[in-house]
């Protein structure tokens, strides 16, 4: 190896021995600019189309794509009242089950019957989840 101060010597020798023509610097650099402007262009015009193309996708007419809002909770009179007499019946026929009160049979009798008809309103009230619902056998997210 040589010292250090003969590096910068040796170098200077070899670019002295080559013959540039460094004239045609400034085109270079135009085209350089020209190319890198038509490249930003192209990709700003990519990202458009993109863009566009993710639009287009977003529509809401779209067949796939159904907007589902809160569940409706039913909150009525008569689907209070069925399922009190659904839960209270039993309840209040074990009470007085255990207290040793009898119950005339005909009080017994209307309880078991309004029971049986409190089930019967709470399952017509159901919804419909058959053949003639159209999203059947999948109503998608619906809780």
């Amino acid at each position: 190896m040589t010292d250090a101060s003969s590096s910068p010597d040796d170098f200077d020798r070899i670019v002295e021995g080559l013959d540039l023509d460094l004239t045609g610097l400034e085109d270079f650099d135009a085209s350089a600019a020209r190319v890198t402007a038509e490249r930003e262009r192209a990709e700003a015009q990519a990202r458009e189309e993109w863009r566009r193309a993710a639009e287009a996708q977003e529509n809401p007419d779209d067949q796939f794509y159904r907007e589902v809002g809160p569940a409706q909770l039913r909150s009525r009179g008569r689907v209070r009242f069925a399922w009190f007499v659904f839960v209270g019946g039993p309840a209040l026929l074990l009470v007085t089950t255990m207290a040793s009160m009898p119950l005339p049979t005909f009080v017994a009798a209307l309880v078991v019957i309004a029971i049986v008809v409190a089930v019967v309103y709470l399952i017509s009230q159901l919804p419909d989840r058959g053949p003639s619902n159209p999203d059947w056998p999948d109503d998608g997210a619906a809780l």
